[in-house]
C-alpha cells in the first residue's frame, strides 16, 4: 500500500437537476472604470412542466487512488425515480467539478468513468472531468418508475496515472442527473 503522500483523493456528491426551470440572477459588477447594474436573466417555459420530477438517492463516493494497478475502481449505486404520474422522463448523467483542491483538474482528467443502468452493459462515459452519457445512451423512466444506476470511477492505466505527478491531488465533483419530460 502506498504512503499517504502518494495518494490521490476524490469525492463525489450526488445531485439532481430538473432542466425545466427559470433562472433569475440580480446584482452589480463594479470595476475601476464602470458599473453594470441589474443583471437579470430570465427563462420562460412555454410548455407545461411535468407533474413530477426526477429524484436521485444514493450515498456520496469518496476514495483515495494509489495507481497500484490498472482498473483500480470505486463503485457507487444510485436510484433515479420519476415521481410524475403522467410524464415519461429522458434521463442523462454528467459531472461537474467543484472549485478548489490541489491539482483537481489534472486528477479529474486522469480518472475514467463508466455507467450501467439496471445492470445493463457498462458504458464508457469519459473522464471524471467531463463525464457524460451520450445522446444515444440516455435512458427513459416511465411515470412512477425507478432505475438503478451504477457509476464507476477508475484508473485505466496505472503507469500513466502514477507518471502524472499527482501526489496529494484532490478533486470534488457532483454527478448531475438531468431529465426532460416527453
Amino acid at each position: 500500500m502506498a504512503s499517504q503522500s502518494t495518494k490521490k483523493k476524490f469525492a463525489i456528491a450526488g445531485g439532481s437537476l430538473l432542466l425545466i426551470a427559470g433562472v433569475t440572477v440580480g446584482g452589480a459588477l463594479v470595476t475601476a472604470n464602470s458599473t453594470i447594474f441589474n443583471n437579470v436573466f430570465n427563462a420562460e417555459i412555454t410548455e407545461t412542466p411535468a407533474d413530477g420530477e426526477l429524484t436521485v438517492t444514493g450515498a456520496p463516493m469518496s476514495n483515495t487512488f494509489t495507481g497500484a494497478m490498472d482498473g483500480e475502481v470505486i463503485t457507487g449505486y444510485y436510484t433515479a425515480t420519476n415521481t410524475s404520474a403522467t410524464s415519461t422522463l429522458t434521463v442523462g448523467l454528467g459531472s461537474q467539478l467543484q472549485p478548489g483542491g490541489v491539482q483537481s483538474a489534472a486528477l479529474a482528467g486522469a480518472l475514467d468513468t463508466r455507467v450501467s443502468v439496471d445492470d445493463g452493459a457498462l458504458v464508457s462515459t469519459g473522464s471524471l472531468s467531463d463525464m457524460r452519457l451520450g445522446a444515444g445512451e440516455t435512458f427513459e423512466l416511465a411515470p412512477g418508475a425507478s432505475a438503478k444506476v451504477r457509476v464507476d470511477v477508475f484508473v485505466d492505466d496505472a503507469d500513466a496515472f502514477r507518471g502524472l505527478g499527482l501526489d496529494g491531488a484532490t478533486v470534488t465533483a457532483d454527478y448531475l442527473f438531468t431529465s426532460i419530460a416527453k
